[in-house]
């Protein structure tokens, strides 16, 4: 019989997982943890995540280059910095790479080489057997500057949603008369939180809503019962009829964020990888959002009409749906980018306006009214904003720290970093 070559060795926890006695997700090139932590992934007998191997570009040989610079003195030593390895295990040795440096050899007749010596005479060390590596304080600072701020929200979610009826892209009073199917659950799994006496519960399926007060309860016993549920109730979802009106469609799009968020955050390796393949459906749902909710420009009138009662609570419910879809809009895409990023993704990139053309309202008066009333006072007494494609800098010159909600919050510190964006509210006698 033919040899059979052995198989490979079983990955291990990284290191980081292991000292904080954690499941590991096994991700690569870093786990979920490590990503969301912001630290170096090691898994035992690799680098780090964060050390991993990059090739810029080709390097020419260096031999190519004294030909045609003969009086440039190439004596520089082939060397490596150790201090990149944290353990002498890991030390690669230049001779084992894997390179085939007469593939990277420039022609000489090139027209781009005289500026490529050039270039290559300014690099001190020509160690070119030894790839370039990126560092870890760029990204682990991106996202201590600029999305741990989202980070914690994200994480609050689930339980902002429970205890408060709401999340900074879903209106309070959204779902305080009727909860359609997808947002709706069994009474008895949220009889030990505060529920409003107005919420129609039924017992007809598990839902978001009662699933978040099961992920609140979460433990290391139950997790696998309960991510089985969250498991079940999103193919439920994922397997009926696409809604056709605009408010189903939102509550379908609520329901599937916050299994999202509820996935991405737990330690699951299951609950992680099929996290993955949600965005696309996320997606398809809000641009269905998009095509049937208004935006609003800095040119639309800002004075509110007197108007009969009845006809400014239709106005008003009308408004808190329209602005809870553009914001779950424009929350979805920004989420996706939250994604790719603490996922390495080298390929994401970013246009300042997450790739959509969008608008909302940012006021804190309009958002937290209660009824018609206070919605209509605030409409036609406070100041209100729209921010159109993130653009701040409107906002930041005119607006004023208490008409800033929580969702505008998140956004300016991931536009401005979190110091920038508590020297603007402390500036204006405020906190963040």
């Amino acid at each position: 019989m033919g040899c059979q070559e052995p198989a490979p060795p079983r990955r291990k926890s990284c290191e980081g997982c292991k000292l904080a006695k954690r499941r590991c997700d096994l991700g690569f090139p870093a786990c979920s943890r490590c990503l969301v932590r912001g630290s170096p992934c090691i898994y035992p007998g690799r680098l780090p995540a964060a050390y991993k191997s990059i090739v810029d570009e080709p390097v020419p040989e260096i031999p190519a280059v004294e030909t045609i610079r003969p009086n440039i003195s190439m004596k520089y030593p082939l060397s490596t910095n150790d201090s990149i390895y944290v353990d002498p295990a890991l030390h690669v040795n230049p001779d084992s790479m894997d390179y085939q440096l007469d593939d990277l050899a420039l022609p000489i007749q090139s027209a781009s080489l005289s500026a490529s010596v050039d270039r290559l005479l300014t690099v001190r060390n020509f160690a070119v057997a030894c790839p370039r590596t990126r560092s870890l304080r760029p990204l682990s600072e991106i996202v201590a500057s600029h999305l741990q701020f989202a980070i914690d929200i994200l994480k609050n979610a689930p339980k902002m949603m429970v205890l408060e009826n709401q999340t900074p892209w879903c209106h309070p009073q959204l779902y305080k008369n009727h909860m359609p199917k997808e947002m709706q659950g069994m009474s008895f799994l949220v009889a030990s939180h505060s529920q409003p006496q107005s919420f129609q519960l039924t017992r007809n399926a598990l839902d978001a809503y009662s699933c978040c007060s099961l992920y609140m309860c979460k433990n290391e016993t139950n997790a696998p019962v309960i991510m089985n549920l969250f498991e079940a109730r999103t193919s439920e979802i994922l397997s009926s009829p696409q809604p056709l009106e605009p408010s189903d469609m939102l509550a379908r799009t609520h329901a599937l964020l916050l299994y999202q968020i509820m996935r991405l955050f737990d330690g699951d390796i299951r609950s992680h990888a099929k996290s993955r393949s949600l965005f696309a459906t996320l997606e398809s749902s809000v641009l269905f959002l998009m095509a049937n909710v208004p935006t609003p420009s800095p040119s639309d009138p800002t004075e509110l009409f007197p108007l009969p009662i009845d006809r400014t609570t239709e106005l008003w419910e009308v408004w808190v749906l329209h602005e809870s879809a553009r914001r779950t809009v424009l929350f979805t895409y920004y989420f996706i980018q939250i994604y790719k990023v603490l996922q390495e993704d080298l390929l994401v990139s970013c246009d300042g306006k997450l790739g959509l053309e969008h608008s909302w309202y940012l006021s804190g008066d309009l958002w937290k009214a209660e009824n018609a009333f206070d919605f209509a006072v605030a409409w036609s007494e406070k100041h209100h904003h729209i921010v159109c494609n993130l653009d701040f800098e409107p906002i930041l010159q005119n607006a004023q720290p208490n008409e800033v909600d929580l969702f505008g919050r998140m956004l300016l510190v991931t536009v401005l970093g979190i110091d920038k964006a508590k020297s603007w509210f402390r500036l204006r006698g405020a906190i963040l």
